[in-house]
């Protein structure tokens, strides 16, 4: 789905809330109507589908603090960061609350100013995003012309829509534009925004879609994983083929010279430097045109490493037989207790079973000190933080695996046992 399908889904459900209006009451004004449920269902939408998962919203602040802490004030940005869960819990129920309340029409004034503080601050952050992609610094300092590299930006996704649909930074900058200017437009004419129901109801309707919307919020992600999973490691995916270039990109090198007399730039393909006079041309820079973006592997920055620092992404990924892997992408912040109690017992029948079973870590603290202290006799792997994080949404959690598909995993808080796994998955293979 593109950005383009779902603002035609959003456009014909608020179609259909309109009609249902229409029927009702004749609003007072139908164009600004139909903007009221156009903004009002987009939002809903918006955090809805990051309520399934908060923690990827929380993981994705987390990115943007880190960039800002990149720039200055790092002790603000760090504790911010530290706080990224409870803030995008925050801001996925309030997105909630200001589309319900503009759905129904509560305090449309306070509603609209909500709602337009809100979308100016997603733009700076997606506008933030998109012009890090050009070297500005080195446009004003060393006068190199200024050019776009999607490979600079801090973030590459804005996660508007969490995992459900990724945007690009621009595309998320656009939008937001385009929704700025509906807010400015409900704003001005807010006086004609009128409601079919009583006070009383908006008021219920608000606040109880309100408290569902953080319940339903806190129990994706307190003690239980994502009830739907957006991620390309879900449950019966093939990692394998994820991991796979479906059609190769084409780029051309384009070469930037400058005109010694004219101070003309201008760009050159390889194929047109045997031509170029460079008593008449000094060499600026050099970029890659994208002729065919093709289509690239879902997932891009997953490997795995022993202890020798050796890559064994596909040693493990291509084993046959079924295999246990434990995910804890911070070692430091993980639940101990869940080794202890429940999965060093399981490495340990999984391994008279010929069940191979290993833990991957980021390594943020010393993993042998780790191991000592809890007693782990299995190997530990590390990987980046950022694919570990995307695999699972606990942290331990435990994924089964078979020749690289994902047949079931599981939160620390409902680990199985061996004779689970054994009756269900080893007994029958």
């Amino acid at each position: 789905m593109s950005v383009f399908d779902l603002f035609g889904l959003i456009a014909a459900i608020a179609v259909g809330l309109f009609a249902l209006r229409y029927l009702v009451k004749k609003p007072t004004s139908v164009v600004l109507t139909y903007i009221q449920y156009f903004v009002g269902t987009l939002f809903i939408f918006s955090g809805a589908v990051k309520a399934i998962d908060p923690l990827g919203t929380s993981y994705k602040m987390h990115d943007y603090f880190s960039a800002f802490s990149a720039m200055g004030m790092a002790g603000l940005w760090d504790k911010l960061s530290d706080l990224s869960t409870p803030i995008a819990v925050f801001m996925i129920v309030f997105e909630i609350f200001c589309g319900v309340a503009l759905l129904v029409g509560w305090k449309p004034k306070l509603t609209i100013w909500f709602l337009l503080l809100m979308t100016v601050f997603f733009t700076f952050l997606t506008g933030f995003t998109y012009l890090n992609g050009y070297n500005i610094k080195e446009y004003m300092s060393a006068g190199k012309p200024l050019v776009f590299n999607e490979k600079d930006m801090k973030v590459t996704d804005c996660g508007c829509f969490g995992d459900f649909l990724k945007l690009k930074p621009w595309v998320s900058f656009y939008k937001d534009i385009f929704l700025d200017v509906l807010i400015v437009i409900l704003l001005v004419w807010r006086r004609k925004i009128d409601s079919i129901f009583t006070n009383i109801t908006r008021n219920v309707v608000t606040w109880g879609l309100t408290a569902l919307a953080l319940l339903f919020s806190l129990y994706n992600f307190l003690g239980n994983e994502p009830i739907v999973d957006f991620r390309p490691y879900k449950i019966g995916n093939d990692i394998n083929e994820m991991r796979k270039v479906k059609v190769p990109e084409k780029r051309e090198f384009m070469f930037i010279y400058k005109n010694k007399k004219t101070n003309e730039t201008k760009e050159f393909a390889t194929a047109e430097l045997t031509k170029l006079n460079f008593d008449e041309w000094d060499y600026v820079d050099r970029k890659d045109n994208i002729i065919d973006p093709g289509i690239p592997a879902v997932i891009t920055n997953l490997f795995i490493s022993n202890e020798e620092h050796e890559d064994i992404t596909d040693t493990l990924l291509n084993n046959p037989n079924y295999s246990l892997m434990v995910v804890a992408y911070k070692l430091g912040k993980t639940s101990e207790c869940c080794f202890g109690k429940h999965l060093n017992p399981l490495a340990e029948k999984a391994d008279k079973a010929g069940i191979h079973f290993y833990c991957v870590t980021s390594g943020d603290i010393d993993i042998e000190t780790f191991r000592h202290k809890n007693q782990t006799a299995y190997p530990f792997y590390t990987a980046d933080e950022t694919p570990l994080k995307t695999m699972i949404r606990s942290n331990p959690g435990l994924i089964l695996l078979k020749n690289g598909i994902v047949i079931n995993k599981w939160h620390h808080n409902h680990f199985p046992t061996f004779e689970e796994l054994n009756q269900k998955y080893f007994s029958k293979k």
